[in-house]
This record gives structure tokens, sequence and C-alpha cells, in this order.
């Protein structure tokens, strides 16, 4: 095994970002439904559920690239915290 150094940056753990990004999934698909969910006809309710559904796997896509930025940057030794946006 090698040795790891105190200065070592720590790995970005799998727990928190999954929380949430459910946390923020969950938000996104909560309030398309809450603006949309009064329509009377299907179709309209069928492209409310539909763009809360693409507004759930956007976030979701979005904050499975930020974590593998952070593991990227935890591989090459680089600090993994980033910014608000990063």
């Amino acid at each position: 095994m090698a040795d790891v150094s105190q200065d070592s940056t720590p790995s970005p753990g799998f727990v928190l970002p999954g929380l949430r990004c459910a946390m923020e999934m969950a938000l996104v698909g909560t309030i398309v439904a809450l603006l949309g969910l009064p329509a009377d006809e299907p179709m309209v309710l069928g492209v409310v559920l539909l763009s809360a559904l693409v507004g759930m796997v956007v976030v979701l896509f979005w904050a499975l690239n930020r974590h593998m930025r952070r593991w990227i940057r935890y591989a090459q030794g680089k600090p993994t915290t980033l910014g608000l946006f990063d």
C-alpha cells in the first residue's frame, strides 16, 4: 500500500452529492408540476409531465458531470472544491 500524506485532498463522497441531486430533481419536478398541473386537457398534462421529466434528467446529468469533474481533479491531485457553477 502507498503511504497517504496528510496534505492530500480527500476523495469526493457519493452520499451527499447523491442526496443533493435527488433534492434538486424533486424540486425541479415539483415546481414544473405546480405550475402546469391545473391543466384539464390530456395533451397539456402530457406536455407538463414530459417537461418535468426532461428537467429532472437535465439536473441529473448536470450533477453527474459535476461529480465526475471532482473525481478527475482528485485523480490529478488538485483541490476538489469547485465554484458555485462549476
